[in-house]
């Protein structure tokens, strides 16, 4: 009698496969995550900048998600109006984005050799 179905063969093969991947940076899950957020998302009309609540005039931080957000969909002059750090801003975090993706790529060939 064969107590090993085919699908529970494959199941305990991907379970296998499944245990000896290696995780996913935390980091390069929050940066993607945050980075497609704010480019989804349209600007609400309201701020979290503590600075912006205290009363002071200018934040460096502030308007930079509704930059990345006009950039991400072309809209260049809003974006620079919102924040001109927002190009700066974007492409640091691709460029770690791909950092951190190159990184795990490196660690996952050499974890399989």
């Amino acid at each position: 009698m064969n107590i090993l179905t085919k699908d529970a063969v494959i199941s305990l093969v991907l379970l296998i496969e499944i245990k000896n991947m290696k995780r996913i940076p935390l980091e390069l899950c929050i940066w993607v995550t945050g980075l497609l957020f704010v480019a989804i998302v349209p600007p609400l009309n309201f701020s979290i900048c503590i600075f912006h609540h205290l009363g002071f005039k200018y934040c460096p931080g502030c308007g930079l998600g509704h930059s990345i957000y006009y950039l991400v969909h072309g809209d260049w002059q809003q974006s620079i109006q919102s924040n001109p750090f927002g190009i700066l801003a974007i492409a640091v975090l691709v460029h770690r984005i791909y950092q951190l993706i190159n990184q795990y790529q490196t660690s996952r060939i050499k974890s399989t050799q």
